[in-house]
């Protein structure tokens, strides 16, 4: 076994000793070079805009991305309620995200930096960062589906220095392909026209929820829909 296979290994085993986590290892370049960011490109190209996300703060020698997904189960929709600016389940992974930069620095001499969540603040798109690193593929409710958790997870993401050897993509894994498709049929507000998610059509829910939790929370508490993921029988 090789240093960089060895490395991988110990890294991923100490992120994984966090409760409720899974972890995978992928080339910076090749998230850059992913469909998400190339679609932007596209878009952007002819604005003179399209920098590759907000990078200008990571240090060109942190060339790998460790993946953090963070188990969202139906039975703890705590982890998933927006409240004081935030959820349980994103200040938990920022958590483990600080914890583990020191345990590596201290254990591996190995520098690592908590990503944003948001591609504006310095984030990456966390869904392509996942499915290269082989945490999951993207179902038809446009979500990762990860084989044991289903779409119950959420992400963030690390850079790190190093020599790491990646973790594979998932191969076999197409749960989608002869499903009922009950994710897009539990749709409050038809948020899969054509089979096709609509970002525009989602938000009239996630509007509707935030403007309910308002007024039915002194605390500000929304509890968002989840009907696409708790409908989904993989990982249920």
């Amino acid at each position: 076994m090789t240093a960089a296979i060895t490395l991988t290994h110990e890294v991923i085993a100490q992120a994984e000793s966090y409760d409720g986590i899974k972890a995978g290892v992928v080339p910076l370049k090749h998230v850059l070079e992913g469909f998400s960011y190339q679609t932007m490109a596209e878009a952007q190209r002819s604005a003179n805009k399209f920098e590759r996300g907000n990078i200008g703060n990571w240090p060109m020698m942190a060339q790998t991305v460790l993946v953090l997904g963070l188990n969202h189960p139906e039975d703890n929709p705590r982890l998933d309620y927006w409240e004081r600016g935030n959820t349980e389940g994103n200040r938990r992974l920022r958590e483990i995200s600080w914890s583990l930069e020191h345990r590596l620095k201290e254990r591996y001499g190995l520098s690592a930096i908590p990503l944003a969540y948001h591609l504006e603040k310095g984030g990456l798109f966390l869904k392509d960062a996942a499915v290269l690193s082989g945490l999951g593929v993207i179902g038809k409710n446009n979500l990762l589906l990860n084989p044991e958790w289903g779409p119950r997870m959420r992400l963030r993401a690390m850079l790190m220095e190093g020599d790491f050897h990646p973790t594979d993509a998932l191969t076999g894994f197409d749960p989608c392909e002869t499903c009922d498709v009950f994710c897009q049929n539990a749709c409050p507000v038809n948020a899969f026209p054509g089979g096709r998610f609509s970002h525009q059509q989602c938000s009239v829910q996630m509007s509707d929820d935030k403007n309910t939790g308002k007024h039915s929370n002194p605390d500000g508490l929304v509890n968002y829909c989840r009907m696409c993921e708790f409908s989904c029988p993989i990982g249920a």
